[in-house]
């Protein structure tokens, strides 16, 4: 199944879910009715992301900023692609949509893999 970014929505963490980091384990979770899910810390980054207030291409674009700050930190010349990242997130997203965990408001869809 090919999965599409939504171009201009906004997700946001559905009411029923909470971000912590648990400073004993030294993980960041996602904290759920009768259930807790560990993250790494990619998926923290853009959950924390979702507030309701960012679209997916401007969570991407600070998402990529981070990393090129980082790869320039380590003395990495390796540049993330624009396109991956909005793909990778868009695909992330799609899950934690089904999984009821983030809720997304959509008005345009652009598929990224077909491009």
């Amino acid at each position: 199944m090919v999965k599409s970014i939504l171009l201009r929505s906004s997700p946001k963490l559905a009411a029923k879910a909470r971000l912590k980091f648990d400073k004993v384990r030294g993980k960041h979770l996602l904290l759920l009715p009768e259930r807790v899910v560990i993250l790494n810390e990619t998926a923290a980054s853009i959950l924390t992301l979702c507030d309701g207030s960012q679209t997916v291409s401007s969570m991407s674009e600070k998402l990529r900023a981070s990393l090129l700050k980082d790869a320039e930190a380590k003395g990495n010349d390796v540049k993330p692609d624009l396109n991956t990242i909005k793909e990778d997130i868009s695909e992330f997203l799609q899950e934690m949509v089904e999984q009821g965990w983030v809720v997304i408001s959509t008005n345009e869809t652009v598929d990224y893999k077909e491009q």
